[in-house]
């Protein structure tokens, strides 16, 4: 087995270096990974979803290479080269399609988050100067009163076989322009299919969620991208036999590159979700054995599958087939999905890798899919390194860590403290041009020597396995110089029965001391259903709760004061908490009535 990371100093830092374990699969370009799919894989069935008749559908890899060559060429036709195109729209078979037509020749892709408000998407599509949009038919009449009053934009593209009445010559549809570009082929035109693609140019404009300030958009290149998926193909291991449950906004990068890119390169079936509330049947009739998600969805799905457990009264029978799983394991016998089949069953016979990113996952929960046989991972990356830099794999995986860097990226810790924490530090091929119009702020994020600031704070411990402990940004410092993050306490509140999610921060008080507050989010239906509290009685009960947590940290950690909340925190579609706005809000409740945090305690602020 190879080894997995390499550690050299270099300027006074310490360095790791992923190297992967696996043979990487090299791809240069995205076109060249499609034209590679096509040739490896050509009439295996890539691609599933259900009709608008609940049918499956199935597209080959020949196909989708096909229905490109096609898009691509009448985009060009009708003069879109070198032009920005934006995609919104659910994740769909077609959002790939439309994505790869405008970035493997035509222009440059700019995809849009599918909850954004109009006005919003109205802000971006002028911010990033786009002039063609592809859209789902859901905003077919957004995009007609957006065409009232935006000058900008030439061509609106919906995705579905839509009746264009009312509409004038700039409305079109997908499949016109793919019968359009079917002919322009057979009639010799190759400006598509013969464009040299500049693997070093920006093209893709991503905008972030902007937790922490507004959005910011990532200037990527055809080379970050293919760097990104090369890498992880050195760390995990997929199979063409695979299935992976497309859950995740695919404007998202991680979705983009992993739940895509990544899945077509090695020749995985992507099967796209109805949404969330069809997961669970999605999972079982697509035969789905992989799933790319974020915490908040994998700990629904354990939440579900522990209550089944607890009322089927088989919690004692799991639990102790767990201990002899577990001693067998250590002997080098595994029968996790022999044991557990029944469960499997239900959760998806298939099932066998979750990966997660975005956020901290609890460790009780890895541990918990792990016993029943499937292999969980917890990744990291951000936008600005397209997006992977680290994740756990198969021989090493140690829950609240994320592992070692992927192959062929450098990780270091800049300015570490006393102990080893300090900020997350990254170089290699993925890391992104920079920001779109915003020189200053591009060079603010990259030291002297070309390394990246990711904006986090970890440490790497001595095996080079990379630890983060929460954003820069949000950080708490109280007066005493001592560090707290939110997320620390986050995932100890989220732990409280009765508690549906929460959001701490460092609250400032008047004579300047700095506190450890949060915002208990409750679960109304949770309290209902054991005995229907008061207000106050339920603020008494928490203070109990937050109370023994208290007795676990250092006294200059403790959580002062919380107040409590019925409504759901501020998140982006990713699910992390906008905590600037969330701040902005408490402090809001706390002018409008003239008081300090202390005179809030144990109050609903709702």
């Amino acid at each position: 087995m190879r080894s997995f990371v390499v550690d050299y100093n270099q300027n006074g830092r310490r360095v790791v270096k992923g190297l992967g374990h696996y043979e990487k699969k090299t791809v240069s370009d995205l076109k060249q990974l499609v034209k590679n799919c096509a040739r490896e894989y050509g009439n295996k069935v890539g691609f599933k979803f259900k009709s608008s008749d609940g049918n499956i559908v199935e597209k080959t890899y020949i196909q989708l290479d096909k229905e490109i060559d096609s898009l691509g060429t009448a985009l060009v036709d009708k003069g879109f080269k070198g032009r920005r195109i934006a995609i919104i729209s659910e994740n769909r078979y077609e959002w790939g399609l439309c994505y790869y037509a405008i970035i493997n020749g035509t222009g440059i892709g700019v995809p849009l988050d599918k909850y954004l408000p109009r006005e919003e998407i109205e802000n971006l599509v002028t911010r990033g100067q786009v002039e063609a949009i592809f859209y789902s038919a859901s905003y077919h009449e957004m995009m007609r009163e957006i065409s009232k009053t935006n000058k900008h934009l030439k061509l609106y593209i919906c995705m579905d076989d839509i009746a264009l009445e009312g509409t004038d010559e700039s409305f079109t549809t997908l499949q016109k322009l793919i019968e359009e570009g079917r002919l322009l082929l057979s009639q010799g035109n190759r400006s598509f299919v013969d464009a040299e693609i500049d693997r070093n140019a920006m093209s893709i404009l991503l905008f972030t969620s902007g937790t922490t300030s507004v959005s910011k958009g990532v200037k990527l290149s055809h080379a970050n991208i293919a760097a990104n998926v090369t890498s992880i193909s050195g760390v995990l291991k997929l199979y063409p036999e695979d299935v992976h449950l497309s859950l995740l906004p695919l404007h998202h990068t991680f979705e983009n590159t992993v739940g895509l890119m990544f899945m077509m390169h090695m020749g995985v079936c992507i099967a796209y979700s109805q949404g969330i509330k069809y997961i669970a049947d999605n999972i079982k009739e697509f035969n789905v054995s992989i799933l790319v998600a974020v915490p908040a969805i994998f700990e629904a799905i354990y939440s579900r599958v522990q209550d089944g457990i607890r009322k089927s009264g088989k919690a004692g029978l799991v639990k102790a087939l767990t201990k002899v799983s577990r001693t067998l394991r250590k002997m080098g016998i595994d029968v996790r999905r022999i044991l557990f089949r029944s469960i499997l069953e239900k959760l998806g016979p298939n099932l066998r890798l979750l990966v997660s990113g975005a956020a901290p996952m609890p460790a009780d929960v890895i541990r918990g899919y792990e016993d029943f046989g499937i292999t969980f991972l917890q990744g990291y990356g951000l936008t600005e390194t397209s997006p992977v830099i680290s994740t756990s794999n198969e021989f090493v995986n140690i829950p609240g860590t994320i592992g070692f860097p992927i192959t062929d990226v450098e990780v270091s810790i800049d300015e570490p403290d006393e102990n080893g924490m300090g900020e997350i530090l990254v170089r290699g091929g993925n890391v992104m041009l920079g920001y779109y119009e915003a020189p200053e702020e591009t060079e603010s994020v990259f030291t002297q020597d070309g390394w990246f600031r990711t904006g986090d704070l970890g440490f790497i411990d001595k095996r080079g396995i990379l630890t983060i402990t929460g954003r820069v940004k949000s950080m708490i410092v109280f007066t005493n110089g001592k560090k707290a993050f939110p997320e620390e306490y986050e995932m100890l509140l989220n732990n409280i029965a009765g508690i549906r999610d929460s959001f701490a921060w460092g609250y400032k008080t008047k004579d300047g001391d700095i506190q450890a507050c949060a915002k208990l989010v409750l679960d109304t239906e949770y309290f209902k259903n054991n005995g229907d509290p008061t207000v106050e009685e339920i603020g008494e009960m928490l203070d109990k709760e937050v109370k023994k947590i208290n007795k676990t940290l250092p006294k200059y950690k403790i959580i002062r004061y919380f107040v409590m909340s019925r409504q759901d925190l501020v998140k982006t579609t990713t699910l992390k908490i906008r905590r600037s706005i969330e701040q902005e809000r408490i402090q809001k409740v706390l002018d409008d009535k003239g008081l300090e945090m202390r005179k809030m305690h144990k109050q609903l602020i709702d």
